[in-house]
């Protein structure tokens, strides 16, 4: 997962688990208490993965202030003694340098002569526990370093710190053990999930080969297996095969069968299981005798093959416990230590034979559907399905991989995607298709609502297929009601391309929710001009009985349609009151017009893309087209960011501060991203920037009306600069 998203999300859970528990009092009234906080959140989050204590009582270890020599948490159990220093970076790469290295020596080095005055006032309420720890036969320490940061520690800062940390006690240089906390394990910790399995494995009647990669092979007890899969290990271990195990299939049912009816024979009736892992080295001493067992421990299992296997013991294990002893399963196991990067899916496609594969198996196992998934239930609470024989969220719990892919194939700029992904779906999940709509990695807010745009516009012509009220409008305009069926059967996802390049939605995620549900709103009365100039346009392009089905699924059709429908609706936009006509009286317009079509009536409405004055809920979008259009901002021009609740007023100033840049961007005429940020030169629409400014000032991610708090050297905002040119400037037109 990017960078950005990981960290936004962490910040999200740090500032959600232990804001409430005030670990920055002391330091409440500096302008950077926020960059404080999230520092010693880090600390406690990484004393809840060492401990078992929870997050208020992991907010209670914060030593971090003034004279804490690098010490921002402790922790006393027994005689075991947990240091941990924190590093928080917005941008997720957290340094560790000489001097920090210096500094938390020190703090160990007066930890261990008692002299605990030195390592600060909050110190004080652990010194009891410290003096009995550190005087007890073989004390143990742990430094632990949570760094918000993928890199880790430099190979010499590492080989420094710990020559200093066994310099501190000669005599038991391995007093104090070193442990690195980084941002993935940071990032996992507030999902609350894991992703690595680790296995002991006996392995009966072993052998092995070397050469081009490890692989052992054996026997072990179909018990065994059963453990595996026991607790949260399940679905940890089998996250990287191309599917969950398919419930009750036949295959499933006849491995059961097997195993319940002949256990002694199951080794040789089953398949087995493949496992792959990141490394696989010896456990205990092998015996002499070739074919006795020997130990395995394995570091980051994933069973590859034999999901419905291992799935068919574990229920078999609840039901016939005493089958299941009897059995044994044959298993391969392959180490990846020194395989090429792909080795591990090559493996899983091509063992995957018992039920047949599909493509969308093969991007289930992609590392952004997990970053996906995390994303959704981080950032929105939701559940991304990504596996078949996962259970399938409800409508408003979240929603499927196949349907992600759908929805942002609907919204993909080249039509071609929309009627490939209806024609044939599996198009979609072929490499090169897949790459082109998730990536680079669109974020569960993107994808969710581009889902929630398909979804209306299926319900819409859901009810059109149903013959209702515009089936019988559309008849008076001479379109029959088995047209209006045929589209609606055929075209919602070619409409939803449609619409979504003609609501003026601009930057997906830059639009407030109160916006977004405003455009939402719009989608049944769009749906139901657009079928009607749909159509219209497929009539004139191809024949009153040609079929729709083909001219909307058909790559090359269906971009024409596309295009032609696109410029016949924008074109309607430009007199409301005449798109509304269409759509609620059909007939009287074209009785007023002599029988013109109704693409005839699109296209000589008022104007073509005629900018109009700003309405409610579509603000920031027709701000910055109206500025760029009527060039009232000259390029190069510099804005400063004006807060506009009590609330931004309250937090953005002192955090603008500490940068002066935050507060800065310069506008260029760009319709989608018109501000350069000069905090980091990149490119943003008003609103994604305040959003973003917002998450990293306050932890506030809420949309926004970026339009709002840019204003030009003569204070005006955005917004009052559109509005003013369309008092002045419409009337100095007319």
């Amino acid at each position: 997962m990017p960078h950005p998203v990981q960290v936004a999300n962490l910040r999200r859970k740090l500032i959600e688990r232990f804001r409430p528990f005030g670990i920055t009092e002391d330091v409440a009234h500096r302008p950077d208490e926020e960059q404080m906080f999230l520092s010693r959140a880090v600390a406690a989050l990484a004393v809840t993965l060492e401990t078992e204590r929870t997050d208020e009582q992991a907010a209670q270890t914060i030593t971090d202030g003034r004279g804490d020599e690098g010490i921002d948490a402790i922790v006393v159990e027994g005689r075991e003694i947990i240091v941990v220093q924190s590093k928080w970076n917005d941008r997720g790469n957290a340094g560790f340098g000489h001097a920090d290295v210096a500094a938390v020596v020190d703090g160990l080095h007066y930890l261990f002569n008692r002299d605990f005055e030195r390592l600060g006032p909050k110190m004080a309420p652990h010194v009891a526990d410290l003096t009995r720890a550190l005087a007890a036969s073989r004390p143990k320490v742990t430094l632990v370093l949570a760094l918000v940061t993928r890199n880790g520690l430099h190979p010499n800062t590492r080989k420094r710190l710990e020559e200093k940390i066994r310099a501190l006690h000669p005599r038991n240089p391995d007093l104090v053990s070193l442990e690195i906390i980084d941002l993935p394990a940071l990032y996992q910790a507030v999902l609350g999930t894991r992703r690595r399995v680790d296995l002991d494995i006996e392995l009966g009647s072993p052998g092995k080969t070397d050469k081009p990669f490890p692989l052992y092979y054996g026997t072990v007890p179909a018990s065994t297996v059963a453990d595996w899969y026991a607790g949260e290990n399940g679905d940890v271990l089998t996250a990287r095969n191309v599917r969950d195990a398919l419930g009750e299939s036949e295959v499933n049912a006849t491995i059961q069968d097997s195993l319940i009816h002949r256990p002694e024979h199951f080794l040789y009736f089953n398949g087995g299981i493949t496992l792959v892992c990141d490394e696989a080295g010896p456990k205990g001493v092998d015996p002499p005798d070739r074919w006795a067992s020997i130990g395995l421990h394995l570091e980051g299992a994933s069973v590859i093959n034999g999901a419905q296997t291992g799935d068919a013991i574990r229920a078999v294990m609840e039901s016939h416990p005493d089958c299941v002893a009897q059995a044994q399963v044959m298993v391969r196991i392959i180490s990846l230590k020194d395989c090429p990067d792909d080795f591990g899916d090559r493996i899983t496609i091509a063992a995957n034979t018992q039920n047949p594969i599909e493509a969308r198996d093969l991007r289930s196992v992609e590392p952004e559907q997990a970053d996906l998934r995390e994303d959704f239930q981080l950032a929105l609470n939701l559940t991304y399905a990504v596996k078949r024989g996962e259970v399938v969220p409800d409508r408003e719990q979240g929603c499927t991989m196949e349907e992600a892919a759908l929805a942002l194939a609907a919204v993909h700029p080249d039509p071609a995607f929309a009627a490939e992904a209806k024609r044939n779906p599996s198009w979609l999940w072929e490499r090169a298709h897949y790459r082109e709509i998730f990536g680079p990695m669109p974020t569960a807010f993107r994808v969710w609502r581009c889902v929630g745009l398909l979804r209306a516009v299926r319900d819409e012509v859901g009810k059109l297929g149903m013959l209702g009220d515009l089936a019988e409008r559309a008849k008076l305009v001479g379109v029959s009601s088995a047209r209006v069926a045929q589209v609606a059967e055929h075209a919602d996802i070619l409409l939803t391309h449609v619409l979504f390049h003609t609501m003026e939605i601009g930057d997906l995620e830059a639009l407030d929710g109160e916006a977004w549900s405003d455009r939402l709103a719009q989608v049944p009365g769009r749906v139901n001009l657009a079928v009607l100039l749909m159509i219209d346009v497929i009539n004139a392009a191809y024949g009153r009985t040609s079929q729709v089905a083909k001219a909307v699924t058909l790559p090359e059709r269906a971009s024409g349609v596309a295009g032609r429908l696109t410029a016949l609706l924008v074109a309607g936009e430009a007199s409301e009151a005449a798109a509304e006509a269409l759509v609620e009286e059909p007939h009287a317009v074209v009785a007023e017009t002599g029988g013109a079509t109704l693409a005839d009536l699109a296209l000589t409405a008022e104007s073509f893309v005629r900018t109009r004055q700003p309405t409610s809920g579509t603000r920031s979008t027709r701000a910055v087209t109206v500025i760029v259009e009527q060039g009232l901002i000259s390029e190069g021009t510099l804005l400063e960011l004006r807060p506009d609740t009590e609330a931004d007023r309250k937090n953005l100033p002192r955090w603008i501060q500490e940068d002066p840049r935050r507060g800065r961007a310069v506008w260029r005429n760009s319709k989608s991203r018109p501000l350069v940020w000069e905090a980091d030169g990149q490119a943003y629409s008003p609103s994604s920037l305040v959003r973003r400014i917002r998450l990293e000032a306050m932890g506030n991610d809420q949309q926004v009306q970026g339009t709002k708090y840019w204003v030009d050297p003569g204070g005006r905002s955005l917004v009052q600069i559109a509005e003013d040119w369309a008092v002045t400037g419409e009337d100095a037109e007319e």
